[in-house]
């Protein structure tokens, strides 16, 4: 083995390594019982969802399951289907949750393997490319996210989409093979996230054609112009090995506008110096001081604030362009730098101050396929890549004395560490057995339709649904911002969400008819004490299994022997 090849896997362990130290420890190593992050039920159901609908030759890419009868498109929501069939294997084995937080610990680490990659070919030196891969895949735009959304925190593709451009535009990697490998990437990514499929498109090929702009004349322009012909063919190759996907996406329920407005999850300027909690110098400064006047008047939600890069990295930015403001690649960076920034601020400026209406350039790109449902904050992922590059090209190439690197190098990383042995970290996934045990198939038939209090965001009914193994539909669901009409319009979508006390009985009952409910259960949890307010299901409830059980029309018990439950990870 070659002394790069050993340095290649030096540098996944030492990832890995870090990963499991800052994600997998807090949690005491309970991956079993214990999620990292965000209580992701949605997540939770589709890792069980892929593999169990193709295992039984159902379409995967719209489901019965949930909001029962009517369904739900999934390619309108984020629905993981290449994280989920990759883990596929392990779902099966131990379970959903297991594979999620297997890819909680494991996405910063590959992804920031993928930048070591791509810095190591540009820069060729070990440490300098350790440095950006660490500064990409430990980004505060990636610890964000692990807060809150699988498709958002699995990034390793776009480094690595970069990296084989670079490899064929040296003449290292044939034609052939790099429209191939970009097209299975660029697959790959579709089936992450649909967002950033499109932003990374837009960016990708804006990129190519500054360089091929920023190219002196002759053979390295000829060259960025004919992988700008071959990237292109690989982006149709991609489009069509997608072709299953374009009919679900642009003529089933197709989302017409924003699914949330761009104009609120967009990125502050500040927050590219100023830390959140997700920081431990922002976690600090809160303990301290309380928050800060400037972070209660920032946009979006708490884990959409994710673009900090921290004054030491910012410094090293600043050397950088000093130093090397007169190459071509500079100037390359400096414009997709510039872009990206100022598309992240979204379609108008926002700043904790009050200032007057300023529009921005994006707001020329809000109504376009696609990118219409695009967040301006989650560019920074991009501008944390561009700057990791920045770093390990710095790195290796300046001219100031290696001590001097160093500790840029320990500040930066420094100011960059996360928060994650604080309680919001790790989530605790009460579990009734009910849900794994043989009174499941007792009361309930196969296919019977189920409704579980409390459902939506709140609740937990996406998970138990995978856990037993689909064994009952729901009459409900959580699967984002998109809800079918039926549902949108329900009078009982408040008794759904919280509880039945925030609807009157009627609403429900008609609701429960309409959609041919034939249980309902409720977690002996959300009330220990009492079960009368649900009495006006006019039966008495089966308690078992951590569960109280109302059959609205009580099936006959089975007869015999019981079959063993097994849930959707093929235990018992």
């Amino acid at each position: 083995m070659t002394h790069p090849r050993r340095e290649r896997w030096l540098a996944l362990v030492i990832y890995v390594l870090a990963a499991t130290v800052l994600l997998a420890l807090p949690t005491r190593l309970h991956l079993h019982n214990t999620i990292i992050g965000s209580p992701g039920f949605l997540f939770l159901w589709m890792y069980s969802w892929w593999p169990w609908a193709i295992l039984h030759g159902l379409n995967p890419l719209y489901t019965h399951q949930i909001w029962a009868p009517s369904g739900q498109n999934l390619l309108w929501v984020t629905s993981i289907p290449s994280v989920a069939i990759i883990m596929a294997p392990i779902t099966l084995l131990f379970g959903p949750l297991v594979s999620y937080n297997l890819v909680a610990v494991l996405a910063p680490a590959i992804g920031a393997w993928s930048a070591y990659l791509l810095g190591r070919e540009i820069t060729g030196q070990f440490f300098p490319a350790l440095f950006g891969g660490w500064v990409f895949g430990f980004s505060g735009y990636e610890f964000g996210h692990l807060l809150g959304e699988v498709n958002l925190f699995v990034t390793f593709a776009i480094p690595l989409l970069i990296w084989v451009y670079i490899l064929h535009w040296n003449g290292n990697l044939g034609r052939r093979w790099y429209i191939a490998l970009t097209a299975v990437l660029l697959v790959f990514q579709f089936g992450v996230s649909t967002e950033v499929f499109a932003t990374l498109l837009l960016f990708g090929l804006l990129a190519i054609i500054a360089a091929a702009a920023f190219a002196p004349a002759g053979d390295q322009r000829r060259r960025h112009l004919a992988a700008l012909r071959a990237t292109m063919a690989a982006i149709l190759l991609a489009i069509v090995l997608l072709t299953p996907c374009w009919y679900y996406v642009f003529f089933v329920h197709y989302v017409h506008g924003a699914i949330l407005s761009p104009n609120v999850i967009v990125a502050d300027p500040f927050n590219y110096v100023i830390p959140t909690n997700i920081n431990w110098l922002g976690h600090l400064a809160q303990s301290w001081i309380g928050p800060a006047h400037w972070l209660t008047r920032w946009q979006g939600r708490s884990y959409e604030q994710d673009t900090y890069l921290g004054l030491p990295l910012l410094g090293i930015v600043i050397l950088f362009l000093r130093e090397f403001i007169h190459q071509k690649s500079t100037h390359v960076l400096v414009f997709m730098l510039a872009v990206v920034f100022v598309a992240s601020l979204g379609p108008r400026l926002h700043l904790p101050v009050h200032i007057p209406w300023v529009p921005l350039p994006w707001k020329a790109l809000v109504h376009w396929p696609l990118l219409d449902k695009a967040l301006p904050a989650r560019f920074s992922l991009y501008l944390s890549l561009a700057v990791a590059m920045i770093g390990a090209f710095w790195m290796a190439y300046s001219q100031h004395a290696w001590w001097t690197k160093m500790a840029w190098a320990i500040a930066t990383l420094a100011f960059m560490l996360p928060c994650t042995w604080t309680h919001y970290w790790r989530y605790h996934i009460p579990n009734p057995s009910f849900f794994s045990s043989p009174t499941l198939n007792r009361y309930i038939p196969q296919g019977t339709t189920v409704l579980i209090f409390p459902d939506g965001f709140k609740g937990r009914a996406m998970y138990w649904q995978a856990e037993s193994n689909f064994r009952f539909v729901m009459a409900g669901g959580y699967i984002g911002t998109q809800v079918p009409r039926g549902y949108a319009t329900s009078a009982a979508q408040g008794a759904l969400a919280l509880g039945s006390d925030h609807a009157n009985q009627q609403a429900i009952e008609q609701f429960l008819i309409r959609h041919h409910v034939r249980a309902v259960i409720v977690p002996v949890a959300d009330w220990p004490t009492t079960a009368a307010p649900y009495s006006f299901l006019h039966t008495k409830p089966i308690i078992s299994g951590g569960v109280r059980l109302y059959l609205l029309r009580r099936a006959k018990p089975t007869t015999g022997p019981l079959p063993p439950a097994r849930g959707a990870t093929g235990r018992h």
